[in-house]
């Protein structure tokens, strides 16, 4: 079956992603350049478990819900030792993933339970029930349900202590525990996958009436086929690095943590990176009794084409290095640093990038920013991963002054010929344009070890993520555009940086942008 044999059966508006953290209430909306969303791991804050349901402490990240008519939504939630939800019943049952830690749960009129990690436990719909973290261990799970008329979840009374405690002397009547490993790995058929894919299902299809759930591996370079979903389909990685793309647009990136959601009829593939594995707990519901359509296989020529209108990834990870090291983000700024190196940058070029960035953020920013990546690189020494070096900056040699080379580099940057005129800050404060001139563009510009491209790609992820800087923002993403970068590229760098950095941040770059190929035309 060819691609073109997918085609929708209903219309969609451009997807909005509308997040529900189902047990506070609270709302996040995210869009996409595409019809497919990315959540990115950290994007959104974590909220602490309203008193309301939950005794002790309790945490919750990454909530998502899927857009109408699917009905599924979930949220991870982190329980500290004895800590747990009150009494609740879900409209069309929940099911709870275990992925760290031991578990506690309990039916009504039942005994209290223990899971581990990769176990699974299915509550049937209407069937009042608590769960939460045993007395000495944390627990972490994914909590899954599906909403009828808007509402998943009906709250009761807290759990007392002596609920919490309660001896083991009855028998559960409804709910179920998939152990883990209970049920048998699949491969995945070379009918619909290319490469190494293993299959393993969270719970047995028979126990709930809609959602099909599966944790899927992907060996470096597999990938599903093209495919659809009649209620739209959500990715959860687990591990690893890997893509999804629906037909005709852009590439994403999937990195441990990030969430996708692929809309209904939607054609799309998704799979592993070419130089590392990827999981992913794939979600979907069934439509008439069919949760997939199968089209055409995913060429190599498909997986590994380099599409002009994208910026290349190397670019787009330089420019998010840059962007977390300007708001002094480190825990975001580690994970892309790692991105960065897996991207194929050396380490002496992302040392360049962070000392490239104190002149556009300050010190503070950049030196803390390399003591970040000096964390990095002694974290992955210690699992013995070699990450390629590459040279060091060269000696610059010239017979001109640093004024004078300063004035020729901004002159290359711009591709201007003759002397443009005098900044007005420069006519103000004539000191700042000596230091901008032989400093900025002359000790750091000559540096060989970044091109001008990837300096003003790391400045531009600088500005993009400073309140109050379009003007110089507008001046270097022009600077980009004379170094080769072209219109489509830079607008898909800045909503790269928008799914990173957030909707505004995102929107206001690619604003910027319109008013700069504006003034191009003129």
């Amino acid at each position: 079956m060819g691609i073109h044999s997918l085609k929708s059966r209903r219309s969609f508006m451009p997807a909005l992603l509308i997040l529900l953290t189902l047990m506070t209430g609270n709302a996040f909306a995210v869009q996409s350049d595409s019809q497919t969303v990315i959540i990115r791991r950290g994007s959104i804050p974590s909220a602490q478990g309203s008193n309301q349901y939950y005794t002790g402490s309790v945490r919750i990240d990454q909530p998502f819900a899927a857009k109408q008519p699917a009905r599924m939504a979930g949220e991870q939630v982190t329980f500290e030792p004895g800590a747990r939800s009150a009494w609740h019943d879900n409209p069309m049952g929940q099911k709870i993933i275990i992925l760290s830690g031991k578990a506690m749960f309990q039916e009504e009129n039942g005994p209290v339970e223990t899971a581990l990690a990769g176990d699974v436990i299915w509550f049937p719909p209407r069937v009042n029930h608590w769960y939460g973290a045993a007395p000495d261990t944390a627990m972490t799970s994914m909590t899954l349900a599906e909403a009828v008329n808007g509402k998943n979840v009906n709250w009761r009374k807290a759990v007392t202590d002596e609920q919490y405690t309660a001896a083991a002397n009855k028998k559960s009547q409804h709910l179920v525990i998939t152990k883990s490993g209970s049920l048998p790995s699949g491969k995945g058929s070379p009918d619909y996958f290319t490469g190494s894919v293993r299959t393993d299902r969270l719970y047995s299809p028979n126990e709930s009436p809609r959602p099909y759930g599966s944790l899927v591996t992907f060996e470096p370079c597999a990938r599903t086929d093209w495919h659809s979903h009649p209620m739209g389909q959500t990715l959860i990685v687990t591990a690893g690095r890997g893509f999804v793309q629906e037909v005709g647009g852009p590439l994403h990136e999937l990195n441990q943590g990030d969430i996708a959601w692929t809309p209904p009829d939607v054609v799309h593939w998704h799979g592993a990176s070419p130089e590392k594995a990827m999981s992913h707990i794939a979600l979907s519901e069934p439509a008439e009794g069919k949760a997939v359509t199968w089209g055409a296989k995913v060429t190599d020529a498909e997986y590994g084409a380099s599409n002009p209108d994208e910026m290349p990834l190397r670019l787009q990870k330089i420019s998010l290095i840059a962007a977390f090291t300007a708001n002094g983000d480190i825990p975001r700024l580690k994970e892309v640093l790692v991105e960065g190196l897996e991207a194929g940058l050396t380490v002496n070029e992302i040392k360049e990038v962070l000392i490239h960035t104190y002149a556009y953020a300050g010190f503070p920013r950049s030196l803390n920013g390399i003591l970040a990546f000096n964390d990095v690189m002694d974290e992955r020494e210690k699992q013995s991963i070699k990450d390629v070096y590459g040279p060091e900056a060269s000696p610059v040699a010239s017979d001109k002054s640093k004024f004078q080379q300063g004035s020729d580099n901004l002159a290359a940057l711009r591709k201007t010929v003759g002397i443009p005129p005098t900044a007005r800050y420069a006519e103000f404060a004539p000191t700042i344009e000596v230091f901008l001139k032989e400093h900025l563009f002359a000790d750091i510009f000559n540096r060989d070890v970044l091109d001008y491209l990837s300096r003003e790609t790391a400045t531009v992820g600088v500005l993009s993520n400073l309140p109050g800087v379009n003007a110089q923002l507008r001046s270097h993403t022009g600077h980009a555009m004379t170094q080769g970068a072209t219109e489509a590229q830079m607008r898909h760098l800045f909503t790269v940086l928008g799914t990173y950095l957030g909707k505004e941040r995102g929107d206001n770059a690619l604003a910027v942008l319109e008013e700069v190929i504006a003034s191009r035309k003129k």
